[in-house]
């Protein structure tokens, strides 16, 4: 049977999704371009017609995975119509963080690697920070220094639930679900008291 010839964009995705297989299978640091050639079927010469060397296949990966990642979350936003469905997004994005399968935190906690998108990353979080905290303020009357510092907590028991989640035995979907709960609570009351500890009228 005569074998499909790809056209070189085809076939620089075909590495990169080949490329990620891999790396969920193994790991980053046993990924080589000689590994990749035998495993996608290719000689190493034309994996390095496409990429110069294993850190920049690498770091296109990361940019394609991130890219992917980012239109996710901002197309879900986009959907959300309450501000439990904010939280949920928020929550889901910390989550595929740390998704077992998935190729982006493998390789988003590669320095190396990872360098190709910290201005991207930074000015990602800048915004996402802003979005909660101003959705925040608007939902619950509250000042922005108050709302700040709660999007700071809410995100960081996320982030907790996700790294163990990772780890854990409850699959993902529950994680996620208990997760948002225990954030929806803690904001909840965190907004009807005062500084002071007392309830707000």
């Amino acid at each position: 049977m005569k074998r499909t010839r790809l056209s070189p964009e085809a076939r620089q995705e075909h590495l990169l999704d080949c490329s990620a297989e891999i790396i969920v299978m193994e790991s980053v640091s046993y990924f080589t371009m000689e590994g990749l050639a035998k495993y996608a079927g290719v000689s190493a010469p034309l994996i390095y017609n496409y990429f110069p060397n294993r850190i920049v296949l690498l770091q296109t990966l990361l940019k394609r995975e991130y890219r992917r990642f980012s239109d996710r979350t901002f197309e879900a936003a986009k959907e959300a119509n309450t501000f439990k469905d904010i939280v949920r997004i928020s929550v889901k994005s910390n989550f595929e963080h740390y998704a077992p399968g998935s190729v982006l935190p493998m390789l988003i906690t590669q320095p190396e690697i990872a360098s190709i998108i910290s201005d991207e990353l930074a000015r990602n979080a800048r915004f996402s920070a802003a979005y909660l905290i101003n959705k925040m303020a608007e939902h619950y009357q509250l000042d922005e220094d108050r709302a700040r510092l709660i999007v700071q907590l809410s995100s960081g028991a996320a982030w907790s639930a996700a790294e163990w989640s990772s780890k854990g035995g409850l699959s993902r979907d529950d994680s996620i679900e208990i997760a948002v709960a225990y954030v929806l609570a803690g904001i909840e009351h965190l907004t009807s008291v005062d500084s002071d500890g007392l309830q707000r009228t």
